[in-house]
């Protein structure tokens, strides 16, 4: 290796002949806000050009009346996708616990205050509640389990929705629930297309 001038500079090599990794380098085009490959979507048609991409945290609440694709990745935590076909607004909410106090920080992770509050934010864009149609992900059990599953934590999530969905009156058109594996969830706001893909 030579510096500019010609001076040679000397490579230092590991024990096993390879030259060191410069820990302060960088990949080129570098990042940081992408996801990595193996959260990317493998799902055909599952995003394209005519939708903005959005990724929903947990804990968090997303509704548009523009075409959105929303991703989201879901364990025993729940998904609510609502959409009014009629008008073609949809939302999706994640949350982690079926309840909770709803003045505390982020309260919108208690499903007893994500699930009115994503409502509340779809009626307001114009959806109409008569009209809405409801597609629920998540809940899954542990592979592992260590005692009785009789009131797991997914099982309690997603009763929590389906309760829910029962006083509001709103009809629940698909149920991906339950089992051992999480799930990577996109759902597209404008005409109500979700997948659901095993992890």
């Amino acid at each position: 290796m030579c510096r500019p001038g010609g001076r040679a500079i000397p490579l230092m090599l590991s024990k096993n002949g390879e030259a060191p990794i410069n820990s302060n380098s960088k990949p080129e085009n570098f990042n940081p806000a992408v996801l990595p490959m193996e959260f990317r979507p493998r799902i055909p048609y599952a995003s394209d050009g005519k939708h903005t991409r959005h990724y929903l945290i947990p804990g968090k609440i997303f509704a548009a009346a523009q075409p959105f694709s929303i991703t989201t990745i879901v364990g025993s935590s729940v998904a609510l996708c609502l959409w009014d076909p009629v008008h073609r607004i949809g939302g999706a909410n994640h949350f982690m616990l079926p309840e909770g106090p709803g003045d505390g920080p982020n309260p919108t992770r208690y499903g007893n205050v994500a699930n009115p509050a994503l409502l509340k934010r779809l009626l307001e864009l114009g959806a109409d509640r008569k009209t809405l149609e409801a597609k629920i992900f998540g809940g899954s059990l542990p592979k592992v389990n260590f005692g009785h599953e009789e009131g797991h934590l997914g099982d309690r999530n997603v009763q929590a929705v389906t309760h829910f969905l029962t006083e509001e009156g709103i009809r629940l058109v698909h149920s991906e629930v339950g089992g051992t594996q999480g799930r990577k969830v996109v759902f597209q706001t404008d005409d109500g297309q979700t997948w659901a893909e095993p992890l």
